[in-house]
């Protein structure tokens, strides 16, 4: 059976992989093949979290792994903070962008429906009134 070590280093190794397979479809504007992902990233990152609660409760068993598997266990660590670090950031872009577009398309759909204020006779203005109304998904 493996130990504690080997279980965590394996599970870091898949959840870094299924962070890399999400930006390759977040940069290949496939975002919405994310969903295809889901029951996998909760299942490993349930697994993982379940692991290195385990091994806080018992850190003897950690130390029982031995110094180069620790050393392999932080280095696949830090890996995987950096592709998660690079995760937020493209996503941080990404609906930065989506909110840009989402609002210049508000703003035109206002602009277009604003009032248009003409003056008749006597000096009154009427016109179109009415604000143009949006839905917003506020989900990436």
């Amino acid at each position: 059976m493996a130990d504690r070590v080997d279980v965590i280093l394996e599970l870091t190794r898949q959840l870094s992989q299924l962070v890399a397979r999400e930006m390759e479809l977040i940069e290949a504007r496939e975002a919405h093949r994310l969903t295809d992902l889901e029951e996998e990233r909760s299942r490993l990152s349930l697994l993982y979290t379940r692991e290195m609660q385990a091994a806080k409760a018992d850190p003897a068993s950690m130390k029982k792994a031995g110094p180069e598997k620790l050393r392999r266990l932080r280095d696949e660590t830090a890996a995987f903070n950096a592709a998660i670090d690079r995760h937020q950031r493209l996503i941080a872009r990404v609906r930065h962008v989506s909110e840009g577009i989402i609002k210049a398309v508000a703003d035109e759909a206002s602009r277009q429906r604003a009032p248009k204020t003409v003056y008749g006779a006597g000096g009154t203005t009427y016109g179109r009134t009415g604000a143009a109304p949006i839905a917003i998904n506020q989900k990436i």
